[in-house]
């Protein structure tokens, strides 16, 4: 790894964003992941529209593409064991949002209930770039629960014993090695006009 590249990964290491569960769900199925590519994409406050970016190999992303909707919550500080459940494995292996409180009257999407807060958004434009499917979403709903800072990446990878981490490092390595190819392509395929300036 040479010197520039090593700088920019010490630099996205040193930011500490919030962390968010992203929840689905289409017909009998349902899923969630924790993400960190998640902001807040309009500035005009009659218009809140939500950006998130998902792996495209991921189930929550199949369900997002299948149902056009998607639910994005901030955890309480202390829910470190929440994102870990959400963080660990894939939704194709297991229901994630077993056990868990979900409020029953919202069927669009799983709101995980006693989290921070939730922007429940419905998907109106999307983008492919082979390593992330970027959807843009009018936002529906929204609540907030806490005034308190909510949980961040930092604080959840403190929380995180070495196996954990372990868990996780593989997962991004296995995420890097399937998408690595597809961003190949994308970048491959845009047409002159798109590339900018060189």
């Amino acid at each position: 790894m040479n010197e520039h590249i090593q700088q920019a990964e010490a630099v996205f290491r040193s930011l500490n964003r919030e962390v968010w569960v992203v929840t689905s769900a289409h017909e009998d199925r349902r899923g969630g992941l924790l993400a960190t590519w998640v902001s807040q994409a309009s500035l005009n406050p009659d218009k809140p529209v939500l950006l998130v970016g998902l792996a495209p190999n991921h189930n929550t992303t199949d369900l997002v593409n299948a149902s056009g909707y998607f639910a994005a919550h901030l955890l309480n500080p202390t829910q470190q064991q929440l994102a870990w459940n959400f963080s660990r494995d894939s939704g194709r292996r297991r229901d994630k949002l077993q056990g868990l409180a979900c409020n029953p009257q919202i069927t669009a999407a799983p709101i995980l209930e006693n989290c921070h807060s939730y922007l429940l958004g419905k998907v109106y434009a999307k983008v492919e770039t082979g390593e992330r499917s970027y959807f843009w979403a009018d936002v529906m709903k929204a609540v907030q629960c806490s005034n308190e800072p909510p949980l961040c990446e930092q604080d959840f990878i403190k929380w995180c014993d070495d196996d954990q981490k372990q868990v996780l490092r593989a997962d991004k390595t296995s995420d890097i090695a399937l998408q690595r190819p597809q961003q190949m392509a994308y970048r491959q395929a845009l047409p002159d006009w798109f590339k900018g300036t060189h």
